[in-house]
C-alpha cells in the first residue's frame, strides 16, 4: 500500500504540471526553412514572445498556461501585421497542431483548440470577405471622385462630386454600424450560450470597451455573472472583472472616482478638492483628436460663462507625446482651466473613467456625484452639455 501511495504522489505532480504545459507543433504547406516564424501571447498579463527556427519545414512552440489565452502568430519579427503575416487564435494548455502557409497565415489550420474553433465561429470569413469588398468598392469610389474633383475648376461638377462622396461616406458609416451591430449580437449570444467557454471574457471586454456604451452595463455584468467560476478565474475573466468595477463606479448617478495628479505647472490637483464649492467638467481629449480640439471654442464660451459661478474645468491629454500637447494647448489658448497629462502623471485614470474613444466630457456635481457623460463631440453633444449646465447655473 505504502508503494501504491508514493508512486500516486510521485505521479500526481507530473499530472497537474503536464495540464499546465502547451505545445504547439507546426507544419508549413510550403517550402520556409531556416525561416523564423513568431508567437506572442499573455499570462496573468505579461507579455510573452517566442521564436521557431523552421526545420524542414516545421517548428514548434512550448510554454506554461494555467487557461486557454489569446495569441498571435506572426512571420514578423517585429510583430507588424497583415492580414497576410499573422493570425490571432487561442493557445491551449495541451498539444496542439498548426498548419499553414508561410506566405499567407489566413490558410491556419489548429488542432486540439476548442477555443479556436469557437473563436472561428464567430469570425464568418466569408460575410467579412463579403464586407470587405463593399467597403474596397466604397474607397475607390471615394478616390476616383476626388480625382475628379482635383481636376476641374467646374463649380457645378465640384458640387456633384462632393455631393457623391458625401453619399459615399455616408454608405462607409451604415455598413459600418451594420456590420458591428450583427457582430455584436452574434457575439452577445454566444456568450450567452457558452457562459463554460474561454473566449466570452474576451468578448465581453471588447463589448465593454469597444461599444460605446450601446450595451447596458447590467446586460453585461449578467452575462459575466453566469460564466462558470473556471472561466472567471482565467486572467481574462478576471480583467473583465475589474472592468466591469470600473465601468459601473463611472456611470451617471455614481461617485466619481477621485484622483490626485500633477497639472502642467507641477500643480497637485485632487479632484475631491473641489467638492462642495464647485461642479466640474472633465474633458479627456489629445492633441491629435480633431473632435477634441473642435469642441474647444464651445468649451471656451462656456467656462468664460460659468466660471466665477462654480463650475471648474479640467482636461486631462491622452498624449503621448508631451511637446504635441503643451504646444495644443498653446495654441487653442486653453491654459485658462487646467490641464494634466496621463503620460506625465504615468496615471491610468483613462481606463478608471472607462474612457476607450475620445473626446468624452464627464460632469461632476458638489457632492462628487457624476452628473452628466458625453462621447464624442460636435453640436449635439454641446446642446446637450449646455442644456445640463444651465439648467444648474440659470435658474
Amino acid at each position: 500500500m505504502k508503494l501504491k501511495l508514493s508512486i500516486l504522489f510521485f505521479v500526481f505532480p507530473l499530472i497537474t504540471l503536464a495540464q499546465h504545459h502547451f505545445v504547439l507543433n507546426g507544419v508549413c504547406s510550403k517550402n520556409a526553412n531556416s525561416k523564423n516564424i513568431y508567437l506572442t501571447y499573455k499570462v496573468n498579463g505579461k507579455s510573452i514572445t517566442k521564436s521557431s527556427e523552421i526545420t524542414n519545414n516545421k517548428f514548434v512552440f512550448k510554454g506554461e498556461l494555467d487557461f486557454p489565452t489569446r495569441a498571435t502568430i506572426c512571420t514578423d519579427p517585429k510583430f507588424h501585421m497583415t492580414t497576410l503575416n499573422s493570425n490571432v487564435f487561442y493557445l491551449e494548455p495541451n498539444v496542439m497542431n498548426i498548419k499553414l502557409d508561410f506566405d499567407n497565415l489566413n490558410t491556419i489550420v489548429i488542432n486540439e483548440s476548442k477555443a479556436t474553433d469557437e473563436f472561428n465561429s464567430l469570425q464568418n470569413r466569408a460575410e467579412k470577405e463579403k464586407f470587405q469588398k463593399k467597403m474596397d468598392s466604397i474607397r475607390e469610389s471615394s478616390r476616383l471622385y476626388s480625382v475628379k474633383m482635383s481636376g476641374t475648376s467646374d463649380s457645378s461638377l465640384k458640387i456633384q462630386f462632393q455631393k457623391s462622396l458625401d453619399s459615399l461616406n455616408q454608405l462607409w458609416d451604415q455598413l459600418v454600424d451594420q456590420n458591428r451591430n450583427k457582430s455584436l449580437q452574434l457575439e452577445l449570444e454566444f456568450i450567452k450560450k457558452n457562459p463554460n467557454s474561454y473566449i466570452a471574457p474576451d468578448l465581453l471586454y471588447n463589448i465593454l470597451t469597444e461599444g460605446d456604451e450601446q450595451i447596458p452595463y447590467d446586460t453585461i455584468y449578467n452575462l459575466y455573472y453566469k460564466l462558470v467560476p473556471e472561466v472567471k478565474k482565467s486572467f481574462a475573466g478576471k480583467q473583465i472583472a475589474e472592468r466591469l468595477l470600473d465601468f459601473k463606479n463611472s456611470r451617471i448617478g455614481c461617485l466619481a472616482p477621485d484622483f490626485v495628479l500633477k497639472d502642467i505647472n507641477h500643480n497637485t490637483i485632487r479632484l475631491s478638492s473641489f467638492y462642495k464649492n464647485q461642479y466640474v467638467l472633465i474633458d479627456f481629449w489629445a492633441s491629435w483628436c480633431g473632435p477634441c480640439r473642435e469642441d474647444f471654442p464651445f468649451l471656451k464660451r462656456i467656462y468664460a460663462k460659468y466660471k466665477n459661478r462654480g463650475l471648474e474645468f479640467i482636461s486631462i491629454s491622452k498624449d503621448e507625446n508631451l511637446q504635441s500637447w503643451k504646444k495644443a494647448i498653446e495654441k487653442e489658448k486653453i491654459e485658462i482651466w487646467k490641464q494634466i497629462s496621463t503620460k506625465e502623471n504615468k496615471s491610468t485614470i483613462e481606463d478608471t473613467y472607462v474612457v476607450t474613444a475620445i473626446p468624452v466630457k464627464i460632469l461632476i456635481d458638489k457632492e462628487g456625484n457624476i452628473i452628466g457623460r458625453w462621447i464624442g463631440g460636435g453640436a449635439e453633444n454641446e446642446a446637450k452639455i449646455e442644456e445640463v449646465i444651465a439648467k444648474i447655473f440659470d435658474k
